[in-house]
């Protein structure tokens, strides 16, 4: 769901006129944006394997994020763009102190460099593993190691599965969130400091992305968590001023369950100029059904923008998120600091 900004701006350079969409296409695409509602399905291991795609160009994507309970979050991604066994592979981590970014690293590697399992998460770049997913024996958990050095900066970080993971078609191409939430554990390094880190991850993985997805005038994405629950949420515009949500929650160590769209309620207000752009900076989500009540405010503290290829916006927020959330007769307190994005293709 997520970067699905410089997958467009990259596939633009790379594929016209070649993936231009006819005007039949951009009709079924709009009417499945119509009639677009999301329905999760569970996920195996192999699912966060790569893929690949029957699209010429394609583009795929594993991202992983954590806030710590030192002040510092962290943003990792590792994307490959292919062009008929053509292309490149982009590693970004950014790392934020209080939410403000301390560190952005990227770097480029031309695909021949790369290689990646069709059956399992790994990830090796020259050789040298920068992602691998199992399953722990004694506790049936997803668990991922990550480590990932780019000019100077770096993360050794364990994520450890504590949500039932979920995977489903957007109108972005297919999305698994492999990892709603998880504990993580490690080490980071930047500026020659090593900072030991604990706090608590995600991890998603995205492929079969085309350019019909800027069609869309963008989304937001985000997360949350109390004691016992996880709040994944998206909400695509298809215009400035349409709202089409989804919403899915896990119970730790538990079931998910999705909720529709037409029980979510997302507002966003407080609208200031950042990067000479009316933006929102505090929203609310709402979910009334039978069985939950959510009612979440979400408050934003810094932004971090990005422009690429000059007209394609991108901002991560972080977020303090304060509510509550029941479940039948189960309700908890929402309080705490996490990452969220906000994309506008126009």
């Amino acid at each position: 769901m997520k970067h699905i900004i410089v997958i467009i701006s990259i596939f633009l350079i790379l594929s016209a006129p070649v993936l231009m969409p006819c005007a039949g296409s951009i009709f079924s695409y709009k009417s499945l944006i119509n009639n677009f509602d999301f329905s999760p399905e569970d996920i195996e291991l192999k699912d966060d394997a790569f893929h690949g795609s029957r699209f010429k160009p394609y583009t795929e994507w594993w991202y992983f994020d954590a806030a710590f309970d030192n002040g510092y979050s962290i943003q990792i991604h590792v994307r490959v763009v292919s062009r008929y066994d053509q292309g490149m592979v982009y590693l970004r981590m950014n790392i934020y102190k209080h939410g403000v970014l301390i560190s952005e690293k990227v770097k480029v590697n031309v695909l021949s460099e790369f290689s990646a399992s069709l059956n399992q998460p790994l990830i090796k770049l020259n050789d040298k593993q920068i992602m691998k997913g199992y399953i722990d024996n004694t506790s049936g958990s997803f668990v991922y190691d990550v480590s990932l050095e780019i000019y100077g900066s770096s993360a050794n970080l364990s994520f450890i599965g504590c949500t039932k993971g979920w995977k489903g078609n957007t109108l972005g191409g297919k999305w698994a969130v492999i990892l709603p939430k998880a504990n993580v554990t490690g080490t980071i390094i930047n500026n020659n400091k090593e900072i030991q880190v604990n706090g608590v991850g995600y991890h998603d993985h995205n492929w079969d992305v085309t350019l019909l997805a800027g069609i869309n005038f963008g989304w937001f994405w985000g997360k949350t968590n109390s004691d016992n629950y996880t709040i994944t949420w998206s909400n695509i515009m298809r215009t400035r001023f349409s709202n089409n949500p989804l919403l899915v929650i896990n119970q730790n160590y538990g079931d998910y369950i999705n909720i529709e769209s037409d029980e979510i309620s997302f507002i966003a207000k407080n609208y200031r100029i950042n990067n000479g752009m009316i933006i929102p900076t505090s929203f609310n989500i709402i979910v009334s059904n039978k069985n939950i009540s959510l009612n979440i405010s979400l408050e934003v503290l810094e932004i971090h923008h990005e422009r690429l290829r000059g007209f394609v916006n991108y901002w991560r927020y972080h977020i303090r998120y304060t509510g509550s959330i029941k479940v039948d007769s189960q309700k908890e307190t929402i309080d705490e600091l996490q990452i969220m994005e906000f994309i506008r293709f126009r």
